[in-house]
């Protein structure tokens, strides 16, 4: 998203960030897709080319220390983790040392010119509990993960490292995982400030929102067995069946469910569905609203003043409706039954959905369109229910 980016594109994102009281952002360093890794600044790490021309980390760092942000710097990844994961050891602690690789390169360039930006390092895989079951697997990981604290320890590189690792309620239990991650606490050589943020797996679709609480209190009993660990949350600001930027009501209930258990709050990604960099501003003038204010709407918005429905073949149907710049989105119904729910996309990341038209293959079926809107809050009007159709 933002390997074009200018000094000035940066310097409005950052803006953005720090109107709802932002301290730390997270970047990655590359940019993995087709089997292959390239870096977003000039590597000497064979086998990793470049990507783009501009020095991207450079403009973070540069960026983020004129606005006081702190950055965690992703240090390194390959796709075929998610094939191999803890059933290759050999190729995983290969990986391992290639990251270390990067980690003397991203630390010898930036550390000492941004000290005041350039806070920690992410580790990039992420851990689920599908691919990640028993003890043996948390040992593995445990010392893939030792391979580049000890170096980092060995070498005067050591900065707060933080894992965000995620979970599914089909593949365990709250308790199972938990003592998984007690096992991997008790065996790596974490330091005061290392960050456990795990994803709260809401907008992925692991963990429905009651679900939450229990996982987070399992998790964080099992971090008080290491007592160098700060426990945070990854709050999805996301809903993967159309990947479309949570409502803000859900995102805020996320929070206040997690922050019962945690100190500090991270989110995949306000930057990519909430930043008016990026889609509607109306979702940063709601969380603003919150931030400031304390406070939620409740109020319902309006359903459009208008929908057309015409029959444009033997199985097809077009419905047309008013669109509103102050609305979230849609919802489309035909006798009750939600056909299609469309929302304000994102510059970067969304798709190519034209709001205020749909085409609906209604087979031979006559039914009654009715349409709702909703707001950025997440509320949801009246229905107005389409004409005949045409």
């Amino acid at each position: 998203m933002v390997i074009n980016w200018s000094d000035s594109k940066w310097q409005k994102e950052l803006k953005y960030l720090k109107e709802v009281k932002m301290k730390y952002l997270i970047m990655n360093t590359f940019i993995a897709s087709n089997g292959k890794v390239r870096r977003v600044y000039k590597t000497s790490i064979e086998g990793q080319g470049r990507a783009g021309e501009n020095d991207v980390i450079e403009r973070c760092l540069k960026n983020s220390k004129k606005y006081g942000f702190k950055v965690f710097l992703g240090i390194d990844y390959d796709e075929k983790w998610w094939h191999y994961g803890p059933r290759n050891p050999g190729w995983l602690y290969d990986r391992m040392n290639n990251g270390n690789l990067a980690i003397k390169e991203l630390y010898e360039r930036y550390h000492e010119k941004y000290k005041d930006s350039f806070y920690g390092w992410y580790f990039v895989y992420e851990v689920d509990n599908l691919n990640f079951k028993n003890h043996k697997d948390f040992e593995i990981l445990s010392n893939a993960l030792n391979t580049n604290l000890n170096y980092m320890d060995t070498n005067g590189m050591r900065l707060p490292l933080m894992l965000s690792p995620f979970m599914n309620s089909k593949y365990s239990t709250p308790k199972t995982y938990a003592e998984n991650w007690k096992y991997f606490f008790e065996r790596t050589n974490f330091k005061t400030g290392d960050i456990f943020s795990p994803q709260d797996s809401v907008g992925g679709g692991g963990l429905k929102i009651d679900e939450v609480h229990d996982w987070f209190y399992a998790l964080g009993e099992a971090v008080k067995y290491n007592s160098n660990l700060t426990f945070w949350a990854n709050t999805e600001t996301f809903d993967h069946t159309n990947w479309s930027s949570a409502p803000m009501k859900r995102f805020i209930d996320q929070m206040r469910i997690e922050s019962f258990f945690v100190s500090g709050i991270i989110s995949f990604s306000y930057s990519h569905y909430y930043s008016p960099n990026n889609i509607n501003s109306g979702f940063h003038s709601a969380y603003k609203k919150y931030v400031y204010k304390h406070r939620i709407c409740d109020k319902k918005p309006y359903p459009p003043k208008w929908m057309k429905v015409t029959r444009i073949g033997n199985n097809k149907i077009l419905i047309q409706w008013e669109v509103s710049k102050n609305l979230a989105g849609y919802k489309i119904f035909c006798d009750g039954f939600e056909i299609a729910s469309l929302s304000v996309q994102r510059k970067y990341g969304g798709n190519n959905e034209v709001m205020g038209r749909l085409i609906y293959r209604s087979g031979y079926k006559e039914c009654v369109y009715t349409i709702k809107s909703f707001d950025f809050w997440g509320n949801i009007s009246d229905a107005l229910i389409g004409n005949d159709i045409m």
